[in-house]
């Protein structure tokens, strides 16, 4: 009796951290994602330097020490995180999963700690600590903290403050192809795609005609002055599958019971089927001009990559450090390039079996769960961004792939429209 007494106690004074916890959630969630989008912006170096000035009265040793620490701040996302999973989640079964993606997050911190960056152990933190989180605050951070940091490069660009790099692609007539202040074309233009996306999913793919507009004007700028290919070819299935789905709401159309089960078979294998698709594509790769692929520059050089990779380095548990020159063809840049675009390739060589395996499966898992939330659109989108990182390399990124925090986040603040229903929250029903 005594024993249940100071248990009731406990979780009584526990739940007085909940709010607290909550907003240190949102917090660090924010200031991660605002750094990994400075990693990509050409804003880092500023950044970089008045952090470096302010610390400049300290010895050289610790200069280093403290910067560091400060880059490293948004790892305490770890505190809301084992919270989250100790004393919010009631649920035996998902509190073993989220556990054990942390202890996996722990194995990969300490197996690369003599590296800067920690892109598993940081990727699953952030899975972790969004675990019964507001899907629409996280969203609509990400979005506001996206725009703003593309906003003011390519606004620093116009002003002369920030370079714009221009890189030019091989075999297409050396065209040039501009980063607007970020620190790659490709780069920008998936995460202008990824925005676009996140948006998409709020709106459950029921847009207005001036939303339109402005994708179509995106699209526009990506296609003529950044060359973001395939990020172009997503948003474009991605706007169709919004005009089908306001159309058949307005319509009331119904998709037949046959189909939809074809649909979600589909949709919740997509991604081992493009990962497959992609190994034996690359283990088959000829080097021969008169196959197809061989005629478009960065498809033949990204499943030449894909070969080399693939043969030249072995199976591994944990991943494998090698080297990579990813300049990209650059004005004035070596000839030397190797970098693996491919995400599946890409995860499994670089950060070896275990790391493919649970990210194989979290995507998958998230497809399931909007099944079951009969989310047909979101479902649509994880598609596309399966067939999208077959060719980007942002598979555990969650900057860009920040659907990753659907894996355990709060679906049911999503607005729900009349022909969607409404289920139980997901850590009842999953």
């Amino acid at each position: 009796m005594r024993h249940e007494t100071l248990k009731t106690e406990l979780e009584q004074k526990l739940i007085t951290y909940r709010k607290p916890m909550e907003k240190m959630f949102y917090f660090f969630f924010a200031l991660g994602f605002f750094y990994e989008y400075l990693t990509s912006s050409m804003l880092f170096i500023p950044f970089q330097n008045i952090i470096l000035s302010m610390l400049s009265f300290f010895p050289l040793p610790v200069i280093e020490i403290l910067f560091y620490s400060i880059l490293n701040l948004r790892y305490l996302i770890i505190f809301p995180a084992v919270y989250t999973v100790f004393f919010e989640v009631k649920d035996k079964r998902y509190r073993m999963i989220l556990s054990t993606l942390l202890i996996i997050g722990w194995v990969y911190a300490l197996y690369w700690r003599n590296h800067i960056e920690w892109p598993v152990s940081a990727a699953l933190l952030v899975i972790v600590a969004s675990a019964n989180r507001d899907i629409k605050k996280i969203i609509k951070l990400a979005i506001i903290i996206g725009i703003s940091v593309i906003s003011i490069s390519f606004i620093l660009y116009q002003t002369g403050f920030l370079d714009d790099l221009v890189w030019q692609r091989p075999g297409d007539g050396m065209r040039n192809r501009h980063a607007f202040g970020m620190n790659y074309c490709t780069n920008l233009a998936s995460h202008v795609m990824f925005l676009i996306f996140l948006y998409m999913f709020l709106k459950r793919g029921k847009l207005k005609i001036i939303e339109y507009a402005v994708i179509i004007m995106l699209t526009a700028i990506n296609i003529i002055f950044v060359d973001g290919q395939i990020s172009a070819i997503c948003v474009i299935l991605a706007a169709a599958g919004c005009v089908f789905t306001s159309v058949a709401s307005y319509k009331k159309f119904t998709i037949p019971a046959g189909l939809l089960k074809l649909w979600n078979i589909f949709a919740v294998s997509s991604y081992m089927i493009c990962a497959v698709v992609q190994f034996i594509w690359a283990l088959l790769y000829r080097d021969d001009p008169d196959i197809w692929y061989n005629r478009y520059y960065s498809l033949e050089n990204r499943i030449y990559t894909n070969y080399l990779l693939l043969k030249s380095f072995p199976f591994s548990w944990l991943g494998t450090d090698f080297p990579q020159n990813g300049l990209g063809w650059i004005e004035g840049a070596p000839d030397y390039y190797f970098w693996v675009d491919c995400s599946y390739t890409r995860i499994y060589a670089m950060y070896g079996i275990v790391a493919f395996v649970v990210f194989m499966g979290l995507l998958t898992w998230i497809v399931i769960r909007l099944m079951k939330k009969k989310n047909y659109f979101g479902m649509f989108l994880m598609a596309i961004i399966a067939f999208d990182l077959m060719i980007e390399h942002h598979i555990i990124e969650v900057a860009y792939n920040t659907f990753l925090v659907l894996a355990f986040a709060n679906l049911d603040t999503l607005r729900i429209s009349n022909h969607d229903t409404e289920s139980s929250s997901p850590h009842q029903s999953g």
